[in-house]
C-alpha cells in the first residue's frame, strides 16, 4: 500500500472529523511506527496514541477552554471592579455634602451626570448592604 491508502484507512478511523488531526503527522509517525500495508500493522494502543498527538482540534479546545476560563475571571474581576467604584464614588460624593458631584467630577475628568449616576448605583449597593444586616 501506498501512503496515500492509508490516509484513506486512517480518514475512515477518524470517523470524518479529519480537519481536527495534522494527518500528515499521523502519516509520518506511522510510517516511523513500521507501517508499509495497513494501519493494522501496529497495535490498536499505539495506533491511537499516534492520533492523540496529532489531535489539533483538541488542543484547539484546550486553547478554548483556558481563554474561556481567563475571561471568566476577568470578568468577575471587573464586576468586582465596578462595584467598588460605584461605592466608591457614592461615598466620595456623599463625603462632600452638596455640590460633592462637581467636586469629584472636576477631580477625575467625568462629567457630573456621570459621576451621579456612578454614585447613585453606588448608594443602591450600600442600602442592599445594610438591609441585609
Amino acid at each position: 500500500m501506498n501512503r496515500t491508502d492509508i490516509a484513506h484507512q486512517v480518514s475512515l478511523t477518524l470517523g470524518g472529523f479529519d480537519d481536527s488531526f495534522d494527518l500528515d503527522a499521523i502519516l509520518d509517525d506511522l510510517a516511523e511506527a513500521g507501517v508499509t500495508d495497513s494501519v493494522d500493522d501496529i497495535d490498536s494502543d499505539t495506533y491511537w496514541g499516534i492520533v492523540r498527538r496529532h489531535d489539533t482540534g483538541a488542543s484547539a479546545e484546550e486553547e478554548a477552554e483556558k481563554a474561556h476560563t481567563a475571561y471568566l475571571k476577568a470578568e468577575a474581576a471587573y464586576k468586582e471592579a465596578t462595584v467598588a467604584r460605584q461605592v466608591a464614588f457614592a461615598r466620595a460624593v456623599d463625603a462632600h455634602g452638596r455640590g460633592g458631584n462637581a467636586v469629584l467630577s472636576n477631580k477625575i475628568g467625568l462629567a457630573a451626570p456621570t459621576v451621579k449616576s456612578i454614585a447613585d448605583r453606588g448608594r443602591a449597593i450600600l442600602a442592599d448592604r445594610t438591609t441585609e444586616k
